[in-house]
């Protein structure tokens, strides 16, 4: 990773922090002209440190789980042709919004209409990955969190990681910055709607086509500006921009900042699976303590007796300090029912398939009529 400059650690983390903001205004906060800003943010983009998308609130839109799937292959087959034979057939599906591989293993997180749907793509998976020979012994585990009896706590919200990695290498930096704790680590609301704002199925979403419709281009193209969207979609600027913001402040769309993992200086990525003991259920509570909801967690979804998390480290050393404090926080409160299952993935090997996908799930669902 190419070492960041004081401007460029402050920016990057002012806009991980607040991704809803307007440039400006984090500007202000960072004490830095908005030419300097702009001209820092812009250099981050293009080296690859910051990716600014639109992230569709499913529990408003109709959807009604997450399925996460981890899988082990038959290592004689190479990572390369593995993908490139899933890629047209497994990852082909529009549900599988995230999906990363290396050789021997695999994770994905998907989203869908109904559980029936994710059973669906789950047995022809498994049909194709046996017709392939790439399954080991043990099928793909699959774990399914329906919105209404899950909670999402962490979805991809790096700042606390950024944040706690500066506070290693440059404390000093971070006391200038002076972002309050509760904004770095702020409760993580981009897919859980509350029950009011919920619908039991997208046809039930209250949104014109032309809404629809301009939110899938939102999605699909979210570094365009409503000015350049509308040379290329028939919407005029005023219409994009009137929608994105009733989109944005009725809770159906979210901004985030998702940096290019593989450039930012991590070199694990681990998965964690905990069955809970139903006598010791998590609570919420529970699930936002910081030895569970750790500043290296990139991912974390939670029903009382069942949690997935994806962790990143920049070494082992860090690793084995978030682990143990993890197993340690479940053992001392009696939540663990048996053993986590931890899957460790190398970030300089693995291929990411699919990297939070979300516009050909929009455009499906709806049968919107774009490109």
């Amino acid at each position: 990773m190419k070492r960041l400059s004081s401007a460029e650690k402050m920016v990057l983390l002012g806009l991980l922090t607040y991704p809803d903001r307007k440039d400006m205004d984090i500007a202000e906060m960072l004490s830095l002209p908005n030419s300097t800003f702009a001209s820092v943010k812009s250099r981050i983009s293009e080296m690859g440190y910051l990716n600014e998308i639109y992230v569709p609130v499913f529990p408003a839109l109709g959807f009604e789980l997450i399925a996460t799937v981890y899988s082990d292959f038959n290592p004689s087959v190479s990572v390369e042709e593995r993908i490139d034979n899933t890629r047209r057939t497994v990852e082909v599906y529009p549900e599988m919004v995230l999906s990363i591989g290396e050789s021997h293993r695999g994770f994905s997180i998907s989203v869908a209409e109904n559980v029936t749907r994710i059973m669906s793509i789950s047995h022809e998976r498994i049909k194709i990955l046996a017709d392939m020979n790439l399954l080991e012994i043990e099928l793909p585990q699959e774990v399914l969190f329906p919105f209404e009896m899950s909670h999402v706590h962490r979805f991809f919200n790096l700042a606390p990681l950024f944040h706690a990695r500066l506070e290693r290498e440059d404390p000093a930096l971070i006391e200038e910055i002076g972002f309050p704790s509760e904004d770095i680590r702020k409760h993580d609301n981009i897919l859980n709607a509350d029950r009011g704002s919920m619908r039991s199925r997208p046809a039930d979403v209250n949104l014109s086509r032309k809404q629809l419709e301009v939110m899938y281009y939102l999605v699909k193209y979210p570094h365009m500006s409503a000015s350049a969207l509308s040379s290329t979609i028939p919407y005029s600027r005023h219409t994009i921009s009137r929608v994105r913001d009733m989109l944005i402040n009725e809770g159906y769309i979210r901004k985030m900042v998702v940096p290019d993992l593989s450039r930012i200086g991590y070199s694990i990525l681990s998965l964690f699976h905990v069955k809970i003991d139903p006598k010791r259920p998590l609570s919420e509570r529970s699930c936002n303590d910081r030895a569970l909801l750790q500043d290296d967690t990139v991912f974390f979804i939670s029903r009382p007796t069942e949690l997935i998390m994806l962790a990143l480290y920049e070494n082992y050393p860090l690793y084995n300090r978030g682990m143990s404090s993890f197993n340690q926080f479940l053992k001392a409160n009696e939540h663990m029912l048996k053993i986590p299952t931890i899957r460790n993935h190398s970030l300089s090997e693995a291929i990411w398939v699919k990297n939070l996908v979300h516009h050909p799930l929009i455009k499906e669902t709806f049968h919107l009529d774009v490109e």
